[in-house]
């Protein structure tokens, strides 16, 4: 994933700095981790984070300074950073703490997720309507959504429409069980978002400085 990323001096050098201030392998998970190794969540999140950090440094270095900087889920966190409201090292350290907290609430192997296309969102809640362990995850566009499920992919239940495509991911990392690993990762995020000046960063936008 990070392989040509880490041929760049000073985008390795935060890397090395993010990796020890979180405790964790940035440089394994970007160059040497396998697919298996990757579709964990806890390996994943900081590793796709840390992937938007290094991007935005080679931009910066082009002069192209954001005005401001918006994410969604994971990328709330690159946000932060990319808009310069918090440092590097301290948002791979939330993250790796959101990673593992998802992680323990949501045991690889206990859920999965499927993207479907070419439906809309009524369309995909009729299709899901009476089943109590799947549901819709989130609407990504117009007609691309993500269905999450409490049963791993693949067992035994066939697709309910030709267009749903199953993610290979052994977890659903949207949906009704992420509740606890948010609630696992709060205190965490709160110290990030206060030390940026900013609330809950659910939904982050931060200015560019």
């Amino acid at each position: 994933m990070g392989t040509e990323l880490l041929t760049d001096p000073e985008v390795a050098e935060l890397c090395d700095r993010c990796s020890a201030g979180a405790d964790i392998d940035l440089r394994h998970l970007l160059v040497g981790a396998d697919d298996d190794e990757l579709r964990l969540t806890q390996n994943a999140q900081p590793a796709l984070c840390f992937m938007g950090l290094g991007l935005t440094l080679l931009l910066k270095r082009r002069a192209v300074e954001p005005a401001a900087a918006a994410g969604h889920s994971i990328g709330e966190y690159a946000a932060l950073a990319a808009g310069g409201a918090v440092g590097a090292p301290q948002v791979i350290k939330a993250v790796v703490e959101r990673g593992r907290a998802m992680a323990e609430a949501v045991p690889a192997g206990t859920s999965s997720m499927a993207a479907v296309l070419g439906l809309d969102a009524q369309a995909v809640e009729v299709a899901l309507a009476g089943m109590s362990d799947a549901w819709p995850a989130n609407y990504n566009n117009h007609g691309r959504s993500r269905g999450g499920r409490t049963a791993p992919a693949g067992g035994g239940r066939q697709a309910r429409h030709p267009t749903e495509r199953e993610r290979s991911v052994p977890h659903a990392s949207h949906g009704p069980r992420r509740g606890a690993a948010e609630d696992g990762a709060r205190s965490h995020r709160m110290a990030v978002a206060a030390s940026a000046g900013h609330g809950q960063p659910h939904g982050t936008a931060a200015p560019g400085r």
